[in-house]
């Protein structure tokens, strides 16, 4: 079985760490992970406008790429939007986009639950995408922190903050789980766990274990309606010499 792991950034020292989130627990030999990195889009999606940039070419090279390497499914590995709901019209195999696939979990482990986010600017993006996905009354809260984006390892300042901020979402927002919104949160998922003795979500982590589930299941997305086939050849939607 073939999972590819999809980082929308261009920024490859991420998508180690998604790599490192993905194949935690993954006992089975068989499982075969590749991981993607978006070449064309920002180093650092960081807003709205950084997802609308990236996602561009985030589609077009991940319909290459699965031309090429033939994966069972594909993990859309940002927390975000990037373009998920086009590439489940598009293909025929499971699409899991973590920011859906860990907040549909979520619930089901407690009865409100919040999404911890990298930047403050984020958080409106963030409510909306959870409207999007028709769960927003089970969420208590979504809050950011500011942390150093060329920095994907675990340091002392970002320990400490993700602490602060888990505890006040607990205590004052009165969430039962947490949702970590970003990858570079990954490290310290079973740390906040074990801290605040309650559900915190690694989103790649989670994400890459439906995407085997949905294979091994025979699931994926409906091709009637919504997800339904894209009326034209996908190669009359692209401009330029790929459209020619």
């Amino acid at each position: 079985m073939k999972i590819m792991v999809a980082n929308p950034n261009s920024n490859k020292e991420l998508t180690d760490v998604l790599m490192a989130s993905a194949r935690r627990d993954i006992r089975d030999s068989s499982v075969e992970l590749i991981p993607f990195t978006n070449p064309l889009g920002s180093k650092h999606i960081d807003s709205v406008f950084g997802d609308y940039q990236s996602v561009w070419s985030f589609v077009r090279e991940i319909l290459k790429e699965i031309d090429e390497v033939k994966p069972d499914a594909v993990v859309l590995a940002g927390f975000g939007n990037f373009g998920m709901f086009a590439l489940k019209e598009a293909l025929s195999i499971p699409v899991i986009p973590i920011a859906e696939a860990s907040q549909m979990i979520a619930p089901m482990l407690g009865h409100r639950y919040s999404v911890l986010t990298v930047f403050n600017q984020n958080i409106p993006y963030q409510e909306d995408l959870t409207r999007l996905f028709g769960i927003e009354f089970r969420l208590a809260s979504v809050r950011g922190i500011e942390m150093n984006t060329d920095i994907v390892e675990t340091t002392d300042t970002t320990k400490a903050s993700l602490e602060y901020t888990v505890d006040k979402l607990i205590h004052e927002d009165g969430a039962e789980v947490v949702v970590l919104g970003g990858a570079r949160f990954a490290p310290y998922a079973q740390m906040l766990s074990d801290k605040f003795n309650i559900p915190v979500i690694d989103p790649v982590a989670v994400s890459v274990k439906l995407a085997i589930l949905f294979v091994e299941s025979g699931l994926s997305q409906s091709k009637i309606r919504k997800f339904n086939q894209p009326p034209q050849p996908l190669v009359n939607y692209f401009v330029g010499k790929e459209g020619e």
